[in-house]
């Protein structure tokens, strides 16, 4: 593919990106559904244009989020997780232990949830008695249910890579070759 229409290609799917970003805006249940697709399209953009375009999508999408989202929930989610991750996630199951793939995969999900807490906590100053309810400290709770959805979302984009590459990639080179 040539440059030109590397550019081209990025420069649509990072709209189509910031679009679904702002669409978080007007559906306030979608803090996490908007975000995930707006990454699963920065991924896309690596598998069309190059990892360095998809480097630059994920930062000017963060930039334009932020500014255009009204909730910066969302925002948020796309800039510490959700955005990045498609594209560690390739990396990192290029190691060839499964067992050390899901460690740092965990991890790296861990870290992200602990720098959302601790924004939370002390940039937001959210008190520390907004986290326990009953007698039970919500967060541990909350991370544990966060895990088990992690792994559902990482099972769900290898599905959806593998499908990706074999069906509509194919679709799209060819018709990108007519031109």
């Amino acid at each position: 593919m040539r440059k030109t229409q590397s550019i081209a290609i990025g420069g649509m799917l990072t709209a189509l990106a910031a679009v679904i970003m702002l669409v978080s805006n007007l559906v306030p249940s979608g803090m996490y559904t908007f975000p995930a697709a707006a990454g699963i399209i920065v991924y896309i953009i690596s598998v069309c244009s190059g990892r360095s375009y998809s480097w630059v999508s994920f930062v000017v999408l963060s930039v334009l989020s932020m500014i255009l989202c009204a909730d910066k929930q969302a925002p948020l989610c796309f800039i510490l997780f959700l955005g990045y991750y498609p594209l560690i996630k390739e990396l990192l199951e290029t190691i060839r232990l499964k067992i050390v793939v899901y460690i740092l995969k965990v991890l790296i999900f861990n870290t992200a949830a602990a720098a959302v807490y601790l924004l939370l906590k002390f940039v937001f100053l959210v008190p520390d008695e907004e986290y326990v309810i009953f007698g039970v400290n919500l967060p541990l709770v909350f991370l544990l249910l966060l895990n088990i959805i992690f792994l559902l979302y990482d099972f769900a984009l290898t599905l959806f890579f593998k499908k990706y590459k074999k069906k509509i990639y194919e679709i799209v080179t060819k018709f990108n070759k007519k031109f």
